[in-house]
């Protein structure tokens, strides 16, 4: 019978914590239907700037099941999803996310502070298309990262339930669950400050990206590899090629780019 409620949206949670015979967290929430202009309206203001003024049509629907032993850290239950029916992005707010399709201007964070800006296209020499770097750089990469790239909705599940289980064990931050397409979004639309609302955004910018198909896979990953911190200061794969070997990213052999990865 409980309810939450934040703005326009509210749901109703089952939350339960038992002490005996051991200790044992349960979230499950599970709301079939809700507008989707609703939730993305009640989002708090200032807290979400890329989604500030985004106007949607549709409906919503979400669900989470989670349950955590504290004793037995690895058989923890996690599942979680968005889906939609209906939906459709009629306007966007502050960011257009599909502006990457394009040459853009990249700015790189330190630590929240901008460190570097640079062009992520044709005018940029060390910028490379998809085509001109090696297939044994990109598996690599994705095998090290994100070994479902071109097959998931932009979340991996099971990889986040696996992050969960090792940040409770090593008590801290030291595995996260973000597949390429989350740390592409995190890399381009959000400054470096973790907190739970920046994570938030980024998890629905990521959704949006990847349910609208807003961006294709190869440009995502193209931007991706363009962009990604390799070194100090060292962005982008051909400037890692030039960085630690001296050359260009297409004569990279296998051995070279498996280091780079």
């Amino acid at each position: 019978a409980s309810l939450i409620s934040f703005n326009r949206i509210g749901f109703n949670p089952y939350l339960r914590y038992e002490i005996f015979p051991e200790k044992v967290l349960t979230i499950r929430i599970h709301e079939p239907e809700f507008g989707a202009q609703d939730f993305f309206s009640s989002l708090p203001e200032g807290l979400f700037p890329n989604l500030e003024g985004i106007k949607v049509k549709g409906k919503l629907a979400f669900h989470l099941d989670f349950e955590y032993a504290f004793l037995r850290p690895d058989s923890i239950v996690f599942s979680s999803a968005l889906t939609s029916k209906g939906f459709g992005i009629e306007r966007f707010g502050k960011t257009a996310f599909g502006y990457i399709n394009e040459p853009f201007l990249y700015t790189a964070y330190e630590k929240g502070e901008p460190v570097r800006q640079f062009m992520v296209g044709p005018e940029n020499p060390d910028f490379r298309t998809i085509d001109r770097i090696p297939q044994y750089l990109k598996n690599a990469i994705m095998t090290s990262e994100d070994g479902s790239f071109y097959f998931h909705n932009g979340f991996i599940p099971d990889a986040i339930r696996a992050s969960i289980i090792t940040n409770i064990k090593e008590k801290r931050f030291a595995r996260g669950g973000s597949t390429i397409s989350m740390q592409l979004v995190k890399n381009v639309f959000l400054t470096r400050n973790k907190n739970i609302t920046r994570k938030v955004e980024e998890m629905l910018i990521t959704w949006l990206i990847e349910s609208q198909r807003l961006v294709s896979k190869d440009r995502m990953f193209e931007v991706y590899l363009n962009i990604i911190e390799t070194g100090p200061m060292v962005y982008g794969v051909n400037e890692a090629a030039r960085f630690y070997f001296k050359k260009d990213v297409s004569k990279l052999t296998l051995a070279e780019s498996i280091y780079i990865a």
